[in-house]
């Protein structure tokens, strides 16, 4: 049996059984199998949550609880679980009471944008505005906060959307722009901070796109680029001012490697790394260490200081081994 067969009937499993471990106010809850597209054309299977009277239908993916089966732990313990997760969804059901989706002056200030690949997502932007930048495609979502502070939701803007709204795409294009350079700046750090910040030690961050009239910038190899949530950080690289803003920190010119959809990795020119051999690292740490619907790209990125745009750098691409998996 495939896993996707077997996470499928473990997921059938689950809907059967779910209410036993719900209190009684969740007994009238339907709750069916599902499978989502995600990014790069990987598909979950989720169980979808519909309770009577909600306007958000949450889904609840099956594959890390599927993972705990196959290592052995006990069922019941699995099923509470799921449970625990299902209550926390269910919660989203206090929306911002102005948010409703068909209507875009509610949701307008709820749109962010977010960089994904193109070859990879060939399928999912068939449905979905984009606009086009190298191999990449820049797409509009509307982001919510959940009321329980637990993260965000998020549904992305679809034809069919668009098509309810009546509002042109470029608009709608431009508004999710200024929302995300106005609540996710980018933000650049010194692998140093990076490494701080992970270890948990205490450390203040500095954003060096931000720094100070005569404030050195620490000049040590690499720095990482992402925005202040270092949610969908790679999506900086839509941002209109952000060539300018790399410019004045890093006058000779920089590589962008993308670790992740999250984060990009900056190398400054003078550096002298061959772009053919930064194109390797980044394929190397896509194979071996990225999940594969968090890859952003297998290739290296720069400004063309004449174009004024982002560009491909040719030497970092070797086409036959790209997203290969």
């Amino acid at each position: 049996m495939n896993s996707t067969v077997a996470v499928r009937a473990f997921a059938e499993g689950v809907t059967q059984q779910i209410k036993d471990y719900l209190p009684e106010d969740y007994q009238n809850m339907q709750c069916e199998v599902s499978e989502q597209q995600k990014n790069n054309g990987v598909v979950m299977t989720g169980i979808v949550l519909n309770m009577p009277g909600q306007k958000i239908a949450p889904v609840v993916y099956m594959e890390p609880f599927y993972d705990q089966i196959r290592k052995g732990e006990p069922m019941d313990q699995i099923m509470n679980r799921i449970a625990d997760v299902c209550r926390q969804s269910l919660s989203v059901r206090e929306l911002p009471e102005s948010l409703d989706f068909a209507d875009y002056d509610s949701v307008k200030d709820y749109l962010t944008v977010q960089v994904i690949n193109t070859k990879t997502n060939q399928r999912m932007l068939s449905g979905v505005p984009h606009k086009e930048m190298e191999d990449l495609s820049v797409i509009c979502r509307i982001e919510f906060p959940s009321p329980t502070g637990e993260g965000t939701g998020s549904i992305k803007v679809t034809h069919e959307l668009m098509s309810q709204w009546e509002v042109r795409p470029q608009e709608v294009y431009q508004q999710a722009l200024e929302n995300a350079v106005k609540n996710c700046p980018p933000v650049l750090m010194s692998m140093d901070d990076v490494l701080m910040e992970l270890s948990g030690l205490p450390f203040e961050t500095k954003n060096l796109l931000q720094m100070e009239e005569g404030e050195e910038i620490p000049k040590e190899g690499m720095y990482v680029l992402s925005n202040q949530t270092k949610l969908n950080g790679a999506s900086v690289l839509a941002y209109p001012n952000l060539q300018e803003q790399l410019e004045s920190v890093f006058p000779q010119g920089c590589y962008l490697l993308p670790s992740s959809l999250h984060e990009m990795i900056v190398v400054p020119k003078e550096m002298t790394v061959s772009p053919k051999e930064l194109g390797e690292m980044v394929r190397e740490v896509n194979k071996t260490e990225v999940a594969r619907d968090e890859i952003l790209s297998d290739r290296v990125y720069e400004f063309d200081k004449e174009k004024r745009r982002l560009r491909q750098v040719p030497e970092s691409i070797e086409k036959a081994k790209e997203m290969e998996r």
